[in-house]
């Protein structure tokens, strides 16, 4: 989803790049995001050690490898085990994948509490989680690098009914033949329909049946309110008009992925409200932003720091985005945003783990912030 490249680490996809913005801009701009990002997590004791960090991504990248086998054996093989002939352009090609089924994983297990389900049904959900996450940032980045043809897929959503397949399976390979030529030619857009589709595979394998239909129903209700976000973010739908709207729609686009996975994983009837997955979708929307800002300044993307910073109303054209970058290195919008990143995601954690800050789950979602982010680890 649109301003989400954190969930797959690094986008398959090169973005377009309407205008340059110099180095010596980019450099001005992403040092001060760095350093206030760095400043407020250290202040809330939310940057990790060297040690922590380093482990922490060791074990996210064994989970990546664990789950990424798991997927394409569903992907290419409809469950069978075995080994697939799967072939990534290089093993950082690979490990990025599997990063991005990490973090819906590790995202996952801050949410999950004990419940009554089979390890058959359990493994599933946690496929599902790691799933989600994979394919809504490939969906971003589609959209991203790529608008028409991302545009075309969110269309071929709709058009196949995507909270019918939530409460019913499709047929085994029903997105896949669905992709219209140009699609279909793309190897990203193709892996992407098969990501979804065991997505879905798997969410029916975790919550089966009439018993897990509700959980089911509002995981497509959800995903197809954050699908219809990510239209008109790409779009640049002109209903959109005002600041408020606009900063409401790019917020959707990054929460409301957190709060599927935060369905997902505990199959709740009800959370309590604001829940530990608003409350870190809305720190994740903000430092997204915050990392983003050079890059979506000079694609004319959307962004709600660039939003915040100037006066002038939202547009399209690049120019206007480097004039609000411009905008932003002369005001104090930065390091209020890391302001709000920091207590957010603080809350979240604390709200996801029972104010057990320090628990496993907690630093592995810390590494990853720390990577995307690239910010260094204290010592």
């Amino acid at each position: 989803m649109a301003g989400t490249d954190w969930r797959l680490d690094e986008s398959p996809f090169h973005r377009r790049a309407d205008v340059v913005i110099s180095e010596q801009v980019r450099k001005k701009v992403d040092c001060t995001v760095s350093r206030s990002l760095s400043t407020e997590f250290e202040a809330r004791g939310l940057l990790l050690s060297h040690a922590a960090y380093a482990s922490a991504m060791t074990e996210a990248v064994r989970s990546g490898e664990r789950l990424l086998q798991r997927v394409l054996e569903i992907c290419y093989a409809n469950g069978r085990e075995g080994v697939m002939d799967v072939e990534f352009d290089d093993d950082q090609a690979a490990m990025r994948i599997g990063l991005g089924l990490a973090f819906g994983s590790v995202t996952a297990s801050l949410f999950a509490s004990p419940r009554q389900t089979s390890h058959e049904q359990a493994a599933a959900i946690e496929v599902s989680c790691a799933a989600f996450n994979l394919g809504a940032g490939l969906i971003d980045g589609l959209c991203d690098g790529t608008p028409a043809l991302g545009l075309e897929l969110l269309r071929i959503f709709q058009a196949l009914d995507w909270a019918g397949a939530t409460r019913d399976p499709w047929p085994t390979g029903r997105l896949q033949s669905a992709l219209p030529a140009p699609l279909a030619a793309d190897p990203t857009a193709a892996f992407t329909a098969r990501i979804i589709e065991t997505f879905l595979v798997t969410l029916h394998a975790g919550y089966p049946g009439d018993e897990g239909a509700a959980v089911r129903d509002r995981v497509g209700a959800l995903s197809e309110e954050a699908l219809e976000a990510e239209r008109r973010t790409v779009q640049h739908s002109p209903e959109f008009a005002t600041r408020d709207q606009l900063i409401a729609c790019s917020r959707r686009t990054s929460v409301m992925p957190f709060q599927i996975i935060e369905q997902l994983a505990t199959g709740a009837h009800a959370i309590a409200s604001p829940t530990a997955g608003t409350l870190l979708g809305e720190a994740m929307w903000r430092i997204d932003d915050l990392v983003d800002l050079a890059q979506d300044a000079g694609d004319g993307a959307l962004n709600s720091v660039l939003l915040a910073a100037t006066s002038k109303p939202w547009s399209a054209n690049a120019r206007d985005g480097v004039a609000a970058l411009e905008e932003v290195t002369t005001s104090d919008v930065i390091a209020l945003t890391a302001v709000e990143a920091a207590e957010r995601l603080e809350a979240g954690l604390a709200a996801a783990s029972d104010g057990k800050a320090d628990n496993k789950a907690c630093r592995l979602f810390l590494a990853f912030v720390h990577r995307y982010a690239e910010l260094a680890p204290i010592g």
